[in-house]
């Protein structure tokens, strides 16, 4: 791993400069051109991801392929269950736009609006897969001229506010993530996948609190979360939300207002995100997204 040596601006280094986003979590990193091709700073960012957890580059101008090539800096690309929200050319890219193919705008409880709406609920990305992934990359192509904005919680502070008590509860309990349920608790009706689409992504139970290889932990929840596994569906579920819900009011949230030629990437394993609302009926909102494929099962804390 890299030294880097850490000051209230950032990290200091020759190359890149970091300055903070927030209290807790988030940095800017300027002087980057993301279509560049480098792999000395491409190693840099992967050691600046796990440190600060959201990274921000403004005033990025990427080809869908410049995009791609970009978001595998950080690893293998993932490619998404929704087929028909797939780039014709890149499938890695994940096409997150409330406009219709004809140019149009979907009213709110139209499929395409009412999938982008669930977003609006805390998540991590892929935690219903048996390795979760790494981060996500999102690029903004088109932003509304207000609201639209993405909150992210540092799930290391959610861990670190809980007593010992608590904590010792919490990691014995194993959760399960599940893309059918998160699916169906969206705010209204989506196309149906077919069976074979749902067979490729069953239900997995991972550990409540996981560790990562540094030796910090994080709380590992989010809209996949179904329920703890072998308690009782309904009240555990309305346990997990409670958590969720006390676990992201503690200062440890950023909110990012969105420009046109954003790229942020998230550390999925130690953070939780959510859209905020906005007129998804009025104003066009176009983002690319790469999802960064993991490497390494959830880790329960290790005992002694």
């Amino acid at each position: 791993m890299l030294d880097f040596m850490v000051s209230e601006t950032g990290f200091e280094r020759s190359i890149m400069d970091f300055s903070p986003l927030h209290a807790s979590l988030g940095a800017s990193v300027t002087d980057i051109d993301c279509a560049d091709d480098d792999a000395q700073i491409a190693g840099d960012l992967q050691v600046a991801l796990r440190h600060w957890q959201v990274l921000l580059f403004r005033d990025q101008d990427l080809s869908d392929e410049e995009f791609v090539r970009f978001c595998r800096n950080f690893g293998d690309l993932e490619i998404l269950p929704e087929p028909d929200k797939r780039h014709p050319v890149y499938p890695e890219i994940f096409n997150l736009s409330n406009v219709k193919p004809d140019g149009s705008l979907p009213h709110r409880d139209h499929p395409q609006a009412v999938f982008l709406r669930g977003t609006s609920r805390w998540h991590t990305d892929s935690s219903f897969r048996d390795t979760p992934c790494l981060a996500t990359v999102l690029y903004a192509v088109t932003v509304p001229p207000e609201d639209g904005d993405t909150e992210f919680a540092n799930m290391i502070a959610a861990h670190d506010s809980l007593d010992e008590n608590e904590r010792r509860e919490l990691e014995q309990l194993r959760v399960v993530h599940s893309y059918a349920y998160s699916r169906s608790a969206n705010p209204g009706k989506l196309e149906p996948m077919s069976a074979e689409e749902l067979a490729r992504v069953p239900d997995v139970a991972h550990p409540l609190i996981r560790q990562h290889d540094d030796g910090r932990r994080s709380v590992f929840l989010g809209g996949h979360a179904s329920h703890i596994d072998g308690e009782p569906v309904a009240a555990s579920r309305a346990r997990i939300r409670a958590l969720e819900n006390r676990l992201t009011a503690i200062g440890n949230v950023y909110r990012h207002h969105w420009r046109q030629g954003d790229i942020l990437i998230w550390d999925n394993r130690t953070t939780l995100h959510r859209l905020t609302d906005y007129a998804i009926d009025r104003y066009p909102r176009v983002m690319r997204r790469c999802t960064v494929a993991g490497c390494d099962p959830v880790v329960p804390v290790l005992a002694g």
